[in-house]
């Protein structure tokens, strides 16, 4: 029962962990551009544009992904509530997996939507309004 107890914390941490991120980056990014804390990648850290669009972004994915991601391992941990350690071990592991597959999908969402969103210089990109 310990291990399960120990698998159920390890299968929340990573969801709550992006829910707290994410509401916390759209809502409010670190304050100056740094190295060492924030989205940081060589598109997100061209101006305060970026670096602000960029975590709103990422963080309304993270928080979202964390949202759906919590009740699926809540609602698993519980179905192999007082099975042996090997099942308890492979459904945490397998849970393990969707934060971090969320995480790295949102890098390349992020990615995707700066450059959508800005040029290479970080200008924001003006869309033309099509005449009917």
């Amino acid at each position: 029962m310990g291990f399960w107890f120990y698998m159920l914390f390890l299968s929340i941490l990573l969801p709550v962990t992006m829910l707290l991120i994410g509401m916390r980056f759209r809502k409010k990014c670190p304050r100056n551009i740094n190295m060492v804390l924030g989205y940081r990648t060589r598109r997100s850290m061209k101006n305060k544009h970026t670096w602000e669009f960029a975590h709103a972004y990422c963080g309304r994915i993270w928080m979202w992904g964390g949202g759906i991601i919590l009740p699926i391992s809540l609602t698993s941990m519980l179905c192999v509530l007082g099975r042996d350690i090997d099942t308890v071990g492979y459904v945490g592991a397998a849970l393990f997996v969707l934060p971090i597959l969320t995480m790295i999908g949102s890098v390349f969402a992020t990615e995707k939507a700066l450059k959508r969103n800005f040029d290479s210089v970080g200008r924001p990109i003006r869309k033309k309004k099509e005449l009917l």
